[in-house]
């Protein structure tokens, strides 16, 4: 997984110029910021979507990851120890969340006026879960923090599942045409995903998002 990105950005700068030859290629890089709708908060998220346009801009093809990173979520979620076990002499936990998303990206295009539309389905793995924050990582007996959180969390600390998201965004132009400025709202579902502290799946499950964007792009004229 750790050579896709750079091999995507040899594809992107190679096919840039053959864009401007035969307007067929192009690329994009989409970094974003925005925000997880989740049941009593809103989750911050960082992301970007990345790849090639083709079928005259008509269609985008390429990969789109976000996360929601701990440190810049502060909200903390309290669980029961299982096994009757305890921790630092409590058997509550206080715990953060985190969660990452990559999958593969399929978003037909269009133009009205001067905006640019495009509607984002992308489909991968998601993996998420909880931890321990602060003072509560320095663990009582020196060991791994990991090896406490799966032990308290009967070994189900974090999990992995499928995602599946559809969306809308729009391209707001910029005054140079290959950067465009942007807003987008997404729906996520997902499967098999799993915790101890959320067996149902719900967590991130049916859930609304919503990105803040900045698009680089050959041709954005569609």
């Amino acid at each position: 997984m750790k050579n896709i990105i750079p091999l995507f950005l040899s594809v992107f700068f190679m096919t840039s110029s053959a864009y401007s030859q035969s307007n067929k290629i192009g690329w994009f890089i989409t970094p974003e910021v925005g925000g997880m709708i989740l049941e009593n908060e809103v989750g911050k998220t960082v992301g970007a979507s990345l790849g090639i346009k083709v079928w005259k801009n008509r269609l985008k093809l390429g990969i789109y990851t976000y996360g929601r990173p701990g440190p810049i979520n502060s909200q903390t979620y309290t669980v029961e120890a299982s096994n009757g076990q305890s921790y630092k002499g409590s058997t509550t936990l206080t715990v953060r969340a985190d969660q990452l998303s990559f999958g593969l990206l399929i978003a037909p295009t269009f133009k009205l006026e001067n905006w640019s539309f495009d509607i984002p389905l992308n489909i991968g793995t998601m993996g998420a879960g909880f931890y321990f924050a602060g003072d509560d990582r320095i663990t009582p007996d020196g060991d791994r923090v990991s090896v406490w959180e799966n032990k308290l969390m009967d070994e189900k600390d974090a999990g992995f599942g499928t995602y599946l998201e559809a969306g809308v965004r729009a391209f707001i132009p910029s005054k140079n045409e290959n950067i465009q400025y942007g807003v987008g709202l997404h729906f996520t579902t997902v499967q098999g995903w799993s915790t101890y502290y959320d067996p149902s799946g719900d967590f991130y499950n049916n859930k609304l998002r919503f990105s803040l964007f900045v698009n680089f792009g050959s041709g954005n004229d569609g």
